[in-house]
């Protein structure tokens, strides 16, 4: 009989632990990452973008009108554009709570629940206004938004995980290091070069005079007269400038730079870009009058670097695999999700 009340006891205590996890915070039983829970106003936060997304996604096909009433949750094949939205979140949810289990079960940070998240926030703005009324430099805007700042501590997150798990998690052997130096070397010998350049930019007047423009040069090739051709043929107003860019001397606040290097990256002397966006309001077709790629130094000279950027691709590979390794739990909640419920975030 003792075991028995015993057995009945020990039933009683395993539901009520299952009550008051569903009850927690008013949260729980929504969703849940490994031992954790992501709230409905936070899965809510990351699926705002996606309501958008999904949107453009039905609002492209014919006969679909997504102002509809009723549209959000009409099922199409079985699928409503709700559950679309759901899809597109779940990945990124497990994603940023599996950053926050990681971070708090490696010491960075301490508690990883909405609340304590919002708490983080009100201190965060309360800082900023308290920095400006003091005169301090203050970097982005007087106030935050909710996404804003929770963006913003992700990424903080993401970068002091990845740097502990450099340091303290990942292993690397002489050999290993070795072995990876030539996959580093063929990298970074396409990576880096000094090229010639030749740009044509214009402004942006429409996809049909853009088609005339790349016509036109496709004709002709890019050389001095090229502006008085265009001017003919097009009756396009465009610019010849010439450029160097050497891929070892950037800096990282040269965003116009960036975009022209991506742009001419794969291509080799001779090639010409399609037309990009070169400033805002501006196109450009890029022409490679030569490129010279800069060699790779030996394993003696450039095994610290290979080391840095091993360390890192097994890191992010530790974490990758430890998200990966959690188990996701979705409750009723979940399914219920609204269009109402994410838009009034």
């Amino acid at each position: 009989m003792k075991k028995k009340a015993a057995l009945l006891f020990f039933i009683w205590f395993l539901i009520l632990e299952c009550l008051a996890g569903c009850a927690r915070q008013g949260y729980s039983c929504f969703m849940e990452v490994g031992d954790y829970e992501i709230s409905k106003e936070e899965y809510a936060l990351l699926a705002y973008d996606n309501i958008a997304r999904t949107a453009r996604e039905y609002g492209a096909k014919e006969g679909i009108d997504v102002n509809a009433p009723g549209f959000w949750e009409k099922k199409t094949d079985g699928v409503s554009p709700m559950d679309r939205v759901r899809e597109l979140t779940d990945g990124e949810a497990v994603q940023q709570k599996g950053i926050q289990i990681l971070a708090k079960e490696n010491g960075i940070i301490d508690e990883i629940g909405y609340e304590a998240f919002l708490k983080q926030y009100q201190e965060e703005n309360k800082q900023r206004k308290q920095m400006k009324e003091e005169g301090k430099v203050l970097y982005g805007p007087l106030e935050l938004t909710v996404s804003q700042y929770y963006s913003y501590r992700q990424s903080q997150l993401e970068q002091a995980l990845e740097e502990f798990a450099e340091q303290k998690i990942v292993t690397i052997g002489e050999e290993e290091l070795k072995e990876y130096y030539p996959v580093v070397k063929q990298k970074e010998e396409k990576k880096n070069f000094q090229a010639e350049l030749s740009l044509v930019f214009f402004e942006d007047a429409g996809e049909d005079q853009t088609a005339a423009v790349e016509r036109c040069i496709s004709d002709h090739g890019i050389s001095d007269m090229l502006p008085e051709l265009l001017i003919k043929e097009t009756k396009v107003s465009a610019s010849l400038e010439h450029m160097t860019v050497n891929t070892l001397e950037l800096g990282k606040e040269n965003l116009l730079l960036d975009r022209v290097v991506q742009a001419i990256q794969g291509l080799e002397a001779g090639a010409v870009t399609p037309a990009i966006e070169y400033t805002d309001g501006m196109i450009a077709v890029i022409a490679v009058d030569s490129k010279e790629y800069v060699p790779f130094g030996s394993y003696e000279t450039e095994r610290d670097y290979v080391e840095y950027l091993l360390r890192e691709k097994k890191a992010r590979e530790y974490i990758a695999d430890e998200i990966g390794g959690l188990e996701v739990k979705r409750g009723k909640a979940w399914e219920m999700l609204t269009y109402e419920d994410i838009v009034k975030q």
